[in-house]
């Protein structure tokens, strides 16, 4: 039972943060605030993709990960985080003060930049995409 509080407690404390958003952050700024603002995340190098820059850090129960995507010049273009479907329901109740633009889809706007959350369905797990709205 602490087991199942403690993540709901991160969850929700993790969904309230996306108004303090990474976007735009140089890595290290994205490092400090990580652990500020999710202090049951660690920073996860055990594996390298040559294809994107990001930063990876995953939850201490091992139901989450966060990736940050990183510009060549290591500024925060994008975040997806990957959760449990145990979390779905969770979830949506948490995104419903952003304002709903589709299936799966909301916007926000923060300091006079306007952002999209994309939520993913896979397998066995889905994904909450964040980025600037184009």
């Amino acid at each position: 039972m602490n087991h199942l509080y403690l993540l709901l407690t991160g969850l929700c404390f993790f969904v309230n943060s996306w108004s303090q958003n990474l976007i735009g952050l140089k890595k290290q700024q994205v490092e400090q605030a990580v652990m500020k603002l999710y202090p049951t995340f660690t920073e996860d190098n055990s594996f390298v993709n040559n294809s994107y820059k990001y930063l990876k850090f995953i939850d201490k129960f091992n139901e989450q990960t966060l990736l940050v995507f990183l510009s060549d010049n290591d500024e925060c273009t994008s975040t997806k985080l990957i959760c449990d479907y145990s979390m779905l329901d969770q979830v949506k109740s948490d995104l419903k003060k952003f304002k709903t633009t589709g299936k799966d889809e909301w916007n926000y706007r923060s300091d006079g930049v306007e952002y999209v959350i994309k939520l993913r369905r896979d397998e066995w797990f889905f994904s909450l995409i964040t980025s600037k709205k184009e």
